[in-house]
């Protein structure tokens, strides 16, 4: 499905040269270690497409969250989970790209990948409203400001006066740390996750430790 929307905004891009006409497919990246994937991620994809805010999401499972000290779960297994999660959601696709960045694996290593593998295309990063005004302080945070549009996403008490391109109301209170912890003390998972992830977790003996 995505690859026959790719197809055919070349062939437009193509068609249009003649006229001068510049159409650019809009891709937004979604990045994070998906520790697990639940419901309000695919409740911001859901609304980057429904808003016409995208025409594609990318989901980045990241091998490691360079600002946290837990390490994170084994990244086949979160990939594997990301992809079950959004098999069903039209033109979403998943990219592991961040496993070939070297450690500490800082987002903007990851996104001048991205940018290299979608060089024509036009990039928004969907990210917490929470951290909008702090991406200028990351580590290239002017070269991703400068190459990526930003949504924000809005969370509890969070504001920000970075200018951003697009904005998702998100009203899920969940979190991957508590999906966690409720699996350590054997609680109910679905519906906050999807079945068949609640299935893989207790398959594989995931966050039995938390």
């Amino acid at each position: 499905k995505t690859e026959w929307i790719k197809s055919n905004y070349r062939l437009l891009r193509y068609n249009n040269k003649r006229n001068n006409i510049i159409l650019k497919m809009k891709v937004g990246f979604l990045l994070g270690t998906f520790d697990p994937i639940h419901m309000g991620h695919l409740y911001m994809i859901a609304s980057a497409l429904n808003d016409n805010l995208v025409d594609e999401v990318v989901v980045v499972p990241t091998m490691q969250n360079v600002w946290k000290d837990r390490e994170a779960t084994e990244f086949q297994h979160r990939c594997f989970m990301t992809q079950l999660a959004i098999d069903e959601i039209d033109n979403c696709t998943i990219s592991s790209i961040d496993y070939y960045t070297p450690e500490p694996h800082y987002s903007y290593q990851t996104l001048q990948l991205l940018k290299e593998y979608y060089p024509n295309e036009e990039l928004y990063l969907i990210v917490g409203a929470d951290i909008v005004d702090d991406i200028a302080n990351w580590k290239e945070g002017e070269w991703i400001l400068e190459n990526f549009k930003l949504i924000a996403v809005n969370r509890a008490n969070s504001s920000f006066k970075a200018k951003v391109d697009g904005y998702i109301s998100c009203t899920f209170d969940v979190s991957s740390t508590m999906i966690r912890y409720l699996v350590k003390d054997k609680k109910q998972i679905y519906p906050l996750v999807p079945k068949a992830i609640s299935q893989y977790i207790h398959r594989f003996n995931l966050y039995k430790d938390e």
